[in-house]
């Protein structure tokens, strides 16, 4: 029994012992564990734009409209209840250079959100030049302004400019393009429509020469033949001019400097007196002026209704007019239409007449069958003295060149006579197409380049090959046939021509036979038509021979056998047959029509 009790003592004892010790082990912590939900970013507001919260990373992130301010950044905050954050919220802050850790504390406890704040593209464009040429930057009107040198090619231009990350740019930069007239650059952001266009312009100091050299302030004035190439300027003044004493009035641009001065006398009876231009670059071009008097031949004269080449009022006449002046120094005189009589052409071998009436703003030039006659300068019209004189002048042998508005001055002239109250038929031969190409009037703007105007000279369009005529000596004809004239982007349109020989010859159009019918009925030689016409109708160009010689069995005795001269006529200016380009317009074939017409005056010439 005490062996029982002595047991049971022990095992409470060590059970008692068990307990102390199992109590004894349990950890006790003296700090809290962190309670983050109190401690949390609830909303993130960036300039009132609210951000994209990543509470499991703490990440921050908002993109800003292009061109937003990252340096100076509204910040507004909404928290739980007794916490504070650093940062606080409602100031600004920068995240320009990067994120910005915000901490934000609860009841001890502290977290940190890692911020990160970026704006679109902001499209514009910060710095423009050309080489060493700087741009001037207007960015509230979006124009940039830029000086090159006057040896620049302003057709070709290469920019550099820089726009900020987040924008691509259309031209790119570095890409070559013609400053002729001003050029728009668009910077378009990365959010996909927030653009910036600007419009570039260049201004390009002025070359160092001399627009204008007249031998007094008289717009009639002579003026000098300017040779940029040779830098020379020649003068032809009448016999017995005094050229111990001329006071050249010298035209440039008023960047320039010329020297001797405009204005002041000097004698060139000497011989040659040099002129010397200075730009604001530094470059000089000196010009060897020679004023000499002599007798024109008059051989070849120009036709006009001003005064002078100076003071015409057609741009094309006044281009072909100072073209002729220039080829032919020595024989080329100009004449008023109204001047015109036999004794002032006496002398005269080659007449041209041509021009395309001067369209004023909210005027057009219609030509119709009532009026194309009307339409010729009151001298030019039928039973004036002038045209009686110039009828005269081309019975007796002299050769006219007709093109563009007046060539209906062949009917005056009775060479083609016509009468417009009366049908077609043998011996009225009126014209069949009259007024302008587009409808909105006789000027065509915005034309492609390659949708070239010229004459078809191909072997269907006549009775024969015409190519190797001499007025066509130097020239190069396309395919089959075609030669190139006008490819501007503004052109004058007239359709004043002889479209078809219906109702007057059979068959009166469209072949070689009806071709060769013509030449034989009225002693002409067709000599092409429109470029783009291939079946062979229209009368483009025509050589009318003389009928004072032999003729074809079948001519047209309506038409007077009295001529000595020859005719040849440009009708239709939709050959192209355009001596100035419109706007400031290239064509890229003004090379062809100043041949063309140094080969007609030279075969009349001869």
């Amino acid at each position: 029994m005490k062996n029982i009790l002595k047991i049971s003592f022990f095992l409470f004892v060590g059970m008692l012992f068990a307990v102390t010790l199992s109590c004894n082990d349990e950890i006790t912590f003296e700090d809290q564990v962190p309670d983050y939900t109190y401690s949390i970013i609830r909303s993130f507001d960036v300039n009132g734009q609210a951000a994209t919260i990543n509470h499991t990373n703490g990440v921050i992130t908002a993109t800003l409209p292009a061109g937003s301010n990252l340096s100076n950044v509204a910040v507004d905050m909404v928290l739980p209840e007794g916490a504070t954050v650093d940062p606080a919220s409602g100031s600004a802050v920068d995240f320009s250079t990067g994120p910005v850790i915000f901490t934000i504390t609860n009841n001890g406890v502290s977290r940190e959100y890692t911020a990160t704040v970026a704006a679109f593209g902001d499209p514009m464009i910060m710095t423009f030049s050309i080489g060493e040429n700087v741009g001037v930057i207007d960015q509230a009107n979006g124009t940039i302004d830029i000086t090159v040198g006057s040896e620049e090619n302003i057709k070709a231009l290469a920019p550099q400019y820089t726009i900020p990350g987040g924008t691509t740019s259309t031209p790119q930069s570095g890409v070559s393009l013609d400053f002729t007239n001003p050029v728009k650059y668009t910077v378009l952001s990365n959010d996909g429509f927030t653009g910036k266009s600007y419009f570039v312009t260049v201004k390009q100091l002025a070359a160092p020469v001399i627009d204008v050299f007249a031998t007094s302030e008289d717009v009639c004035a002579a003026t000098g033949i300017i040779n940029n190439t040779s830098s020379t300027i020649s003068i032809i003044l009448p016999a017995g001019s005094d050229l111990t004493s001329v006071a050249p009035i010298i035209t440039a641009n008023e960047e320039l400097t010329v020297s001797p001065a405009s204005g002041v006398a000097q004698d060139f009876s000497q011989g040659s007196v040099n002129y010397t231009v200075t730009n604001q670059e530094g470059l000089t071009k000196t010009y060897q002026v020679t004023i000499v008097s002599a007798n024109s031949t008059q051989k070849v004269v120009f036709l006009g209704e001003a005064d002078c080449i100076n003071t015409l009022e057609d741009d094309d006449a006044k281009a072909a007019a100072e073209y002729l002046k220039a080829q032919y120094p020595n024989d080329f005189a100009y004449i008023k239409i109204a001047n015109v009589t036999e004794a002032a052409l006496a002398n005269t071998n080659v007449v041209m007449l041509y021009y395309l009436t001067p369209l004023t703003e909210g005027t057009q030039y219609f030509a119709t069958d009532t009026n194309v006659m009307t339409l010729l300068p009151t001298e030019l019209q039928s039973g004036a003295s002038q045209a009686i004189a110039l009828t005269n002048w081309v019975k007796g042998g002299g050769n006219l060149f007709l093109a563009g508005d007046p060539t209906s001055f062949i009917h005056v002239l009775g060479r083609m006579p016509a009468d417009y109250s009366a049908d077609r038929a043998l011996g009225n031969y009126r014209y069949t197409e009259f007024g302008c190409a587009p409808a909105g009037g006789c000027v065509d703007y915005d034309k492609p380049a390659n949708d070239i105007w010229g004459l078809g000279v191909r072997d269907s369009n006549n009775s024969g090959n015409r190519r190797g005529h001499p007025i066509f000596n130097g020239l190069t004809f396309n395919g089959d046939g075609e030669l190139y004239l006008n490819n501007s982007g503004t052109r004058e349109a007239r359709l004043i021509w002889w479209q078809h020989m219906d109702g007057i010859l059979s068959p009166g159009c469209c072949g070689q036979d009806a071709a060769l019918l013509f030449e034989q009925t009225v002693n002409a030689v067709k000599l092409g038509t429109l470029r783009h016409i291939a079946d062979g109708f229209g009368y483009g160009a025509v050589e009318f021979l003389p009928t004072n010689a032999s003729v074809e069995a079948n001519y047209d005795t309506n038409i007077s056998t009295d001529f000595a001269g020859r005719i040849i006529t440009l009708e239709n200016s939709i050959i192209g047959y355009e001596f100035d380009s419109n706007e400031g317009r290239v064509n890229d074939y003004q090379g062809n029509i100043e041949l063309l017409t140094s080969n007609i005056i030279d075969y009349l010439n001869n």
